[in-house]
């Protein structure tokens, strides 16, 4: 007799969870609350040539102009970017440049003037222009105010025609190769404080040096020959390359900052902070320091803790700058910085190099290098080389000087202390290590500018790309998402280069042969996409919901408002709903609240209202927090969530479509935002569900009857129950739109015959047509023959076999289990029919003991027999001519060729039919043999031979 197996499927159903699968809102990309690609239209100046420099004047009694330089000329034009006058810089020695004959006449042929520098004078109304003609020789602009606009009166050439000559030229002050460079002013002069790039070609004859500090003579002819400098070696003037990039003056010193090998020899680039003290003019106080900014992957943190792990996000480090400014930050930024919001941060935007090479990436991160820490390392720095107790270091700065160590044990305290040692350029040792501000969300863009504003609290960065757009960013430390205030297109293919502020309310940037103006509050509104996106922005920007978009208040002619908003609808589960039942329906959506809690429970009481139809909908505070769905990391997507109950509808209530109405009603509060207004979303339909057909009809009293309801409708709604005779016929999995089936398992009976079937939806109950027949529960006694192959018969021997709608068998040995096949129809409560199922045999060879599980519904659950399995048996064909066996006169034995059948005619009836006689066969190792019986006459046309 088999085993029986009465805990294995009610182990397997205590499992499966009821809920898996369930509906949740579908999540809102963030990206969908702005729209990027909205085109804005700026002031712009075309210079018809591509841009050089841009430089802006400001006079204290209030008119303002900009300059523009281009090849050959410099546009003066309005703060409205209108264009005033252009004044001709070049070719030297054209007719059309007037300034070109107070500098000395050009030896060669006429010769452009790319305007290298364009500064304005801290103190006076002069502007500077150097250019690469004549040895980058200056020129000086007096500026005037005439009738409110800006002029240039009066052009002098800074030359002098005795104290210049290839060796030594003081005048000489542009590199054709780049320079960057800084006036600052003191009350008896203006100094220049240059660097620019050199190699062999430039420094042979007439060079300006790689770092010197020029003083401008009184007699405004030139500069004094008495300068100071520091240029690179010989040896290294064709290999080691110095670019600088940026220049400014903060207090007691001017700054460079400079993309370079890390040392001679080396083709790895980084960058380095070049420090000049304004009280001395002979760089004795020279001082670098090697920035560093870089991306730490969180991973690699954790793995320190736990070392082995591996890392699939990797570290970056952001070598090369491609553009800089300074700012005193916000107040929210300096609190992240650990600093003072009167600090000055050198902001830089870095890039990632190709190897071995300065040529940037597109992958671009921001840091922030408060001066003072910067200032402090550096004098730390020295304390190091200079002070006593410290390993011996090397000066640096080699390319510049000749290599030394560091003069220790200098004792301050001395009567008479020594104190040259700090009187020589050094290379601080340690880099100043700063992270990414935008936390790595900037690869696959090429920053080329920036320019950083407080406003209020808030510190923007003004970001300028290879591609032509500016992002306005909010600067925040280290943040997991970007706070974009503005990303839009210059219309300009190539890079923005050259951000400048006016007044710290206007921008101006420069791409291409154009100059833009932007305010710093932004370029609009037009880009937020949703109301509360709109009015979640941040105040400066003076945006307000205007209907159905985002403008400024000038640009709406109708109501503008910046205190609330209306929610918004996005999606609703369930579609349809009884005409009575109390249906829970998920509203998914957003600005369901103002407050950033996602939790309804702490919304005011009363402020939902919701209806479907003409029937009224309340809000589940509990569970719309349960079915809130879990936030997903960087700010990817989001989504509010409400849950309500449906009211039961009334004796009249009818079916068909109906709207869903949320309407949220906050009070106002402290904040300066509230949600109210009402939204509306159609697709939602009342029915009238109806079961036409219950599936099977009967099964055993111990239960387990697979039941399927058939109807219309009978998915609708939000949850579910089956009765059958008042007890609970537990569900298999949610029911799925459009099926129009319901299934569960039929629950155990207590008694046989009829026993009526419901549905309950949404506590609305709906009967089955026919009732549900219980019989008497099955019982398996054998199962025989007690060997098998795949497709023999195998006949179930018991009783109440006819009780089983669907009966099924499965086959089991060393961990591997056949597909359960289903058998045939009862014809008889004591017997079932069935084919054994395929067995996966490595060769014919092969045999495997193992279980037979006879599997009928019921509480009774399967059966186990032990079987042995064989592979298939083969019964090859005649081997005569066409598949026939010609007996001779008298001959009576037939033979026929097997493979297997022998194994099996162990536990196996073999049979063997002629002409539909059994002829008794005898099954032998290879072959079935038997004698024709004497009674058979066999027909002309030959008899069959079934085996």
């Amino acid at each position: 007799m088999g085993l029986l197996c009465r805990t294995c499927l009610l182990l397997v159903l205590a499992l499966a969870p009821l809920g898996a699968g369930a509906w949740q809102c579908p999540r809102i990309p963030y990206s969908s609350t702005r729209n990027f690609s909205i085109p804005y239209t700026l002031p712009s100046l075309d210079a018809s040539s591509p841009v050089q420099n841009v430089a802006v004047f400001t006079d204290s009694a209030g008119p303002a102009a900009i300059f523009v330089a281009v090849r050959n000329h410099i546009l003066l034009a309005s703060p409205e970017l209108h264009l005033l006058s252009v004044l001709v810089t070049g070719p030297v020695g054209s007719a059309e440049c007037e300034i070109c004959r107070l500098c000395p006449a050009a030896t060669d042929g006429p010769e452009d003037t790319d305007n290298v520098l364009l500064l304005l004078d801290p103190l006076e109304p002069w502007l500077y222009s150097c250019g690469t003609a004549r040895h980058g020789l200056c020129y000086q602009h007096q500026l005037e105010v005439r009738d409110g606009k800006v002029a240039i009166t009066t052009t002098r050439c800074l030359y002098s025609a005795t104290g210049n000559r290839p060796a030594s030229c003081p005048d000489c002050v542009a590199s054709p190769l780049g320079t960057s460079a800084t006036v600052v002013a003191t009350s008896y002069a203006s100094f220049f404080y240059l660097g620019s790039t050199v190699n062999s070609s430039v420094a042979a004859r007439y060079s300006p040096q790689s770092v010197s500090v020029r003083r401008l003579k009184g007699t405004l002819d030139g500069f004094s020959d008495d300068f100071q400098w520091l240029t690179v070696l010989p040896q290294y003037r064709d290999n080691y390359t110095i670019h600088y990039v940026h220049s400014f003056a903060d207090r007691d010193h001017v700054y460079f900052l400079t993309v370079q090998p890390e040392r001679p020899g080396l083709a790895a680039y980084h960058t380095r902070l070049a420090r000049l003290s304004t009280h001395e003019r002979d760089l004795r106080h020279y001082r670098e320091l090697v920035l560093d900014c870089r991306f730490e992957s969180k991973r690699r943190r954790r793995r320190r803790r736990r070392s082995g792990e591996e890392d699939a996000e990797r570290d970056v480090a952001y070598n090369v700058l491609q553009a800089a400014h300074t700012a005193r930050p916000g107040t929210r930024l300096a609190r992240d910085l650990g600093i003072n919001d009167t600090d000055m941060v050198l902001f830089g935007a870095f890039a990632e190099s190709w190897p071995e090479s300065r040529v940037p990436q597109e992958d671009s991160a921001v840091c922030a290098f408060p001066l003072r820490l910067l200032n402090q390392a550096m004098e730390e720095g020295m304390e190091k080389c200079c002070g006593t107790g410290h390993q011996s270091l090397l000066r640096g700065l080699s390319f510049f000087q000749p290599a030394e160590y560091c003069p220790h044990n200098v004792n301050l305290s001395a009567p008479v202390a020594n104190t040259s040692c700090w009187d020589q350029p050094t290379l601080i040792p340690a880099a100043s290590h700063k992270v990414d501000l935008f936390n790595r969300h900037l690869a696959g863009i090429l920053l080329t500018s920036i320019f950083v504003t407080a406003l209020g609290d808030v510190t923007v960065a003004h970001l300028g790309t290879a591609e032509g757009r500016i992002f306005q960013i909010v600067l925040q430390r280290s943040s997991s998402y970007l706070l974009t205030l503005a990303n839009f297109s210059l219309g300009e293919p190539g890079p923005v280069r050259g951000a400048m502020g006016l007044q710290s309310h206007s921008l101006f940037f420069a791409a291409g042969t154009k100059v833009w103006r932007l305010n710093v509050t932004g370029p609009g509104c037009r880009h937020f996409s949703t109301c509360q996106r709109c009015l979640r922005a941040e105040r400066f920007m003076g945006c307000g919901w205007c209907r159905d978009g985002c403008t400024r208040r000038h640009e709406c002619t109708g109501l503008w408002v910046q205190d609330s908003c209306p929610p918004v609808l996005t999606d609703f589960h369930p579609r349809s709903a009884p005409l009575q039942g109390r249906t829970r329906v998920t509203l998914c959506g957003m600005t369901f609240r103002s407050h950033l809690d996602p939790d309804p429970r702490h919304s005011p009481p009363g402020a939902y209202r919701v209806a479907v139809g003409r029937r009224g909908c309340t809000v589940l505070p509990e569970e719309s927090r349960s079915h809130r769905p879990l936030p997903t990391s960087r700010r990817k997507d989001f989504v509010d969530v409400l849950v309500c109950e449906l009211e039961p509808g009334g004796p009249t209530a009818a079916g068909g479509p109906a709207d869903v109405v949320l309407t949220v009603e906050e009070p106002a509060g402290p904040s300066s935002f509230r949600v109210h207004g009402s939204t509306t979303l159609g697709g939602f339909i009342f029915v009238e569900p109806h079961i036409s057909a219950l599936h099977p009809p009967f099964g055993p009293r111990g239960g387990g009857t697979h039941i399927s309801l058939r109807g219309t409708h009978l998915s609708a709604g939000s949850s579910w129950r089956v009765m059958v005779n008042g007890s609970e016929c537990p569900l298999a999995g949610q029911p799925r739109q459009g099926d129009g089936a319901i299934r569960c398992t039929a629950p155990a009976a207590s008694g046989l015959g009829a026993a009526w079937v419901a549905l309950w939806i949404d506590g609305e109950e709906f009967p089955a047509p026919l009732p549900f027949q219980y019989r008497p529960d099955p019982f398996v006694s054998a199962i025989v023959p007690s060997c098998s192959y795949e497709g023999s018969m195998l006949t179930i021997i018991g009783t109440h076999l006819d009780s089983v709608y669907r009966a099924k068998i499965r086959f089991e040995a060393s961990s591997v289990r056949t597909e359960a096949t289903e058998c045939e129809g009862s014809q008889a409560p004591e017997r079932l029919l069935c084919h054994g199922p395929a067995f996966p045999f490595e060769s014919k060879v092969e045999t495997a003991s193992g279980n037979l599980s006879v599997l009928l519904d019921g509480a009774a659950g399967r059966w186990l027999f032990r079987l042995r399995y064989y592979p298939q048996p083969e019964v090859f064909a005649l081997e005569q001519e066409g598949g026939r066996l010609r007996l001779k006169p008298g001959d009576d034995k037939i033979e026929v060729h097997q493979l297997g059948l022998d194994a099996v005619a162990t536990c196996m009836n073999i049979t063997m039919m002629v002409g539909g006689r059994d002829c008794h066969p005898n099954v032998l190792k290879n072959e079935v043999t038997c004698r024709l019986p004497r009674e058979l006459h066999l027909p002309p046309a030959g008899a069959p031979v079934e085996v």
